[in-house]
C-alpha cells in the first residue's frame, strides 16, 4: 500500500516538473531560459542518482536485493556503488554541459529523459526500501 502511495507522489512530482516545460514550449524560444531549465533538470537527475545510490546501499546492506547493473556485479560494496555513481554522474554532466553549450533544446531533452529514467529506477527501488 505504501508503495502505491509513493508511486502516486512520484507521478505528481514528475507532472509538476512538466508544467514549467510546457509553459516554456508555448513561449518564444529563449536560449537563456532553456539553458537554465536544462540545468535544473540535470541537477534533478543528479539528485535522483544520489537517492538511487542510497537506496541501493541500504538494500544491499539488509540483504533484501541484488544490484541490477551488470557493471557492478550482484553484490557490490558501498564504496563501489558510490564510486560508480560519482563517475557516471561526472561523465553525464560533462556530456550535458557540452551539449548545453551548443544546443540548449537537445540538452533539455537529454536531462528530462535522464531524469525520467532515473526517477523510474528510484520508484522501482522503493519496493525494496519499504519492505
Amino acid at each position: 500500500m505504501r508503495y502505491h502511495q509513493f508511486l502516486r507522489a512520484c507521478t505528481a512530482a514528475a507532472l509538476s516538473f512538466a508544467i514549467p516545460t510546457a509553459a516554456l514550449a508555448e513561449s518564444p524560444w529563449n536560449a537563456v531560459d532553456t539553458r537554465s531549465s536544462a540545468l535544473k533538470w540535470e541537477l534533478s537527475y543528479l539528485a535522483l542518482s544520489a537517492v538511487d545510490a542510497g537506496q541501493t546501499i541500504g538494500c544491499l546492506d539488509r540483504g533484501t536485493c541484488e544490484e541490477g547493473n551488470p557493471l557492478l556485479g550482484k553484490h557490490p560494496s558501498a564504496g563501489k556503488v558510490i564510486l560508480a555513481k560519482v563517475g557516471f554522474g561526472l561523465i553525464h554532466f560533462a556530456v550535458f554541459s557540452r551539449l548545453n553549450d551548443h544546443n540548449q533544446k537537445a540538452a533539455l531533452r537529454l536531462a528530462q529523459i535522464s531524469c525520467a529514467v532515473q526517477g523510474s529506477v528510484v520508484a522501482l527501488n522503493a519496493r525494496f526500501t519499504f519492505k
